[in-house]
């Protein structure tokens, strides 16, 4: 596990609304067997405080999106298959339909970036059109001391 400072961008595009996110936080990257993973503690910023989310891109046409803690879910966007998952919150359970429509990533000596597409939908409902914008760089020694 290699410590990394993570940067994502995120648009969620509703019926009604549109929200653009930005975080910048320090985490874990880890490659296993051609896998990236990607490890961070979620804050107050992302709404899910209290939660630990891993993203494991396995390739650009598979990405895993792992949240545990006060909010689990599942999510995984696979090119030119939909998934159902499981979204579970401290105010109940839903299950989501999710079809990613783009990813890419690439990797180079001191990081990578990722760019995701998907939409969500519950029982066939739309819900929102979603952007994810990531890079994560190698964590310097004077960062990791002053983390």
């Amino acid at each position: 596990m290699e410590p990394v400072i993570i940067t994502m961008r995120s648009q969620q595009t509703t019926m009604d609304d549109d929200e653009k996110t930005e975080l910048v936080t320090t985490g874990t990257l880890t490659n296993e067997k051609g896998t990236i993973i990607l490890s961070y503690e979620d804050t107050d910023a992302t709404g899910f405080a209290g939660s630990k989310t891993t993203i494991c891109i396995a390739s650009d046409s598979l990405v895993t999106i792992l949240r545990t803690g006060t909010t689990n879910s599942n999510l995984t966007l696979e090119l030119g298959n939909k998934h159902f998952c499981l979204y579970e919150t401290p105010f109940g359970s839903v299950t989501l339909g999710v079809e990613a429509k783009n990813i890419t990533h690439e990797v180079d000596a001191s990081g990578g970036k990722m760019h995701m597409e998907y939409t969500v939908d519950i029982s066939g409902s739309f819900l929102s059109e979603n952007t994810i914008e990531m890079e994560w760089k190698e964590m310097n020694q004077d960062v990791q001391e002053m983390a």
